[in-house]
């Protein structure tokens, strides 16, 4: 048994716990200056739990995807596809209506000078759309975050970085 680090705890989700190895390994994927690895290992630690948090809302809605495949030779795994299947049945943003895109359109009269709205359309439902998907997956990511009972990491939405 491997002694406790009170910098970088276990995290525990719902009474199951993330061991402090398992988001030290995860940590080398995300991003952080050398001199500061409690950055990477907080983002790491916030990603397992987000994933926990999917897993175990997809576990209580009973659902079993099969794998799908991911390329050539790569397949989901089962995780992955039961996170997948969840999202796919809880996240339903608002489809972007004609008004919205007229709306982004019409607020650029400079540019709106140099394209017809007909050129930019699509590129405007398309911004719209993705922005609609993500904060429909920020809101759900929050609904789990508040029902949940999470130590070891703080999970309050972060301040955006100065611009």
């Amino acid at each position: 048994m491997t002694k406790p680090n009170p910098l970088f705890p276990d995290v525990i989700v719902n009474g199951e716990t993330i061991a402090s190895a398992d988001i030290a390994a995860e940590a080398q994927n995300h991003n952080a200056p050398a001199n500061k690895p409690g950055l990477a290992w907080r983002a790491a630690a916030r990603a397992l739990t987000v994933r926990a948090l999917l897993l175990q809302a997809a576990a209580k809605e009973g659902l079993e995807p099969a794998p799908e495949p991911r390329g050539k030779g790569r397949e989901e795994t089962a995780s992955e596809a039961l996170i997948r299947a969840f999202l796919d049945k809880t996240l339903c943003p608002q489809p972007v209506t004609e008004v919205e895109c007229r709306k982004i359109y019409d607020a650029r009269p400079d540019k709106a000078a140099k394209l017809g709205y007909d050129d930019v359309v699509r590129d405007i439902h398309e911004g719209l759309e993705r922005a609609a998907w993500k904060n429909a997956a920020r809101d759900l990511i929050a609904e789990l975050v508040a029902a949940a009972d999470i130590t070891g990491i703080d999970m309050e939405p972060e301040a955006a970085p100065p611009q």
